[in-house]
């Protein structure tokens, strides 16, 4: 018996598994239905997390037993509140600054809270502050890369005209005579470095109005709004809303790579299509929002 036959006889008998991203689509009774691919599968939850609808999941495929995992990016479990609505408040996490709605008494900003995040995000003030675990040394061997996310906001958004500098609206266009914009400033080069290996991507969609044709996303050159910003990398994408995945060949890799390089990639953009309308970020402020996940 030579090593291949060996090796291939020690395996036979062990379990296969293998992992999946899904799109959460709701609940059958107690079974999650995700949408895997061009499929929609009900599999049984694994925990008691419940996600957003639209949430990225991870499957795991054990053999041909399926199982919901959880949500394919990390949940923080505190926070820190660092601006107070009426009715939400912002907070800064290990992983992002998050917007929610509170329980019980209304935080201030400063204020550590508590958060959960299945079905949907909420959180609530703490009595204390806990104290920091300091995390431990690294192995022998050196420093490990660790994976990490952030959520990047526009930080401007709206529509300019495709032949001279006018920015009309506060809401990015998708049509003929439009360039529809979202700009968010230097913070991700500033806090993606330049050697981080790419994990995901994600876009969060809100629309006013869709009509036509589907629209055309791509990147631009400006950090802020000023002239006409170079496009480039024009593709069309029916984009549901809520949080999305671009769905063309290798483009939120792509993407990943310009913005954390900055130079002359710094913004999303939209190069017609039908007669779109995507919300302003005084309507929502997650409008064109960017969720990454990068390994460094």
């Amino acid at each position: 018996m030579n090593d291949a036959d060996a090796l291939a006889r020690l395996l036979s008998g062990k379990s296969r598994v293998s992992t999946y991203t899904g799109r959460y689509a709701g609940n059958d009774g107690m079974s999650a239905l995700v949408d895997v691919g061009d499929q929609r599968i009900a599999v049984p939850f694994e925990t008691d997390y419940v996600p957003q609808v639209n949430e990225a999941v991870i499957i795991r495929a054990t053999d041909t037993a399926l199982a919901l995992v959880g949500p394919s990016t990390p949940k923080p479990g505190m926070g820190v509140v660092t601006t107070v609505g009426d009715t939400t408040v912002s907070v800064e996490t290990d992983f992002g600054s998050f917007r929610m709605p509170f329980a019980g008494t209304k935080p201030t900003s400063g204020d550590a809270v508590g958060i959960s995040w299945s079905t949907s995000p909420w959180c609530v003030r703490l009595s204390t502050s806990p104290e920091p675990v300091p995390p431990p040394p690294p192995p022998a061997g050196g420093s490990q890369p660790q994976v990490r996310s952030a959520e990047f906001r526009a930080v401007q958004a709206g529509s300019t005209d495709r032949g001279a500098p006018r920015f009309w609206t506060d809401r990015p266009y998708a049509s003929n005579s439009t360039y529809g914009l979202w700009f968010y400033g230097s913070q991700i080069k500033d806090t993606i470095p330049a050697s981080a290996e790419f994990v995901s991507l994600e876009i969060f969609i809100t629309y006013q109005q869709r009509q036509g044709d589907p629209p055309r996303f791509m990147l631009h050159s400006d950090q802020y709004p000023s002239g006409i910003p170079a496009m480039s990398g024009t593709w069309t994408w029916d984009a549901p809303s809520g949080w999305q995945v671009p769905v063309n060949q290798g483009t939120a890799a792509s993407w990943f790579n310009a913005l954390k390089a900055g130079g002359d990639r710094a913004g999303v953009g939209l190069n017609q299509g039908g007669y779109n309308i995507f919300k302003s970020l005084a309507q929502d402020g997650q409008s064109g929002a960017l969720r990454i996940t990068w390994r460094s």
